[in-house]
């Protein structure tokens, strides 16, 4: 299954949003902010699920960061539910948009829809 990179820094969501694909057969590793998603990242990963609220920058400028590097297909994840948030993040790269809260079987189905 897919090597995911989950950006995330609430820790009840991140061990949810783990334990739930891992349970799938994804690997998932998980960061709580932008510096260290940046430390972590590499070309392995097949996805990153991103927040746009981090405690060291916005998941925007991580977005950019990323998309500069590689062609990461990128979810974000986030409360911000704002019309000009949503076309802003698709707008800039990411391949799907999810506000929270979310259903995880409908994560799962929006990660396997980006994975094909």
């Amino acid at each position: 299954m897919a090597n995911i990179l989950l950006v995330e820094d609430d820790e009840t969501i991140s061990f949810g949003i783990r334990s739930a694909l891992a349970k799938k057969g994804h690997e998932v590793a998980c960061c709580s902010g932008m510096e260290e998603g940046k430390t972590l990242f590499s070309a392995k990963f097949d996805l990153i699920l991103l927040d746009l609220n981090l405690p060291d920058g916005n998941g925007y400028d991580f977005c950019s960061w990323v998309k500069e590097r590689s062609d990461s297909p990128i979810i974000f994840l986030t409360v911000r539910d704002d019309v000009n948030d949503i076309t802003r993040g698709l707008d800039m790269g990411a391949d799907d948009y999810i506000t929270k809260p979310f259903h995880i079987s409908v994560l799962e189905s929006r990660i396997q829809a980006v994975l094909r």
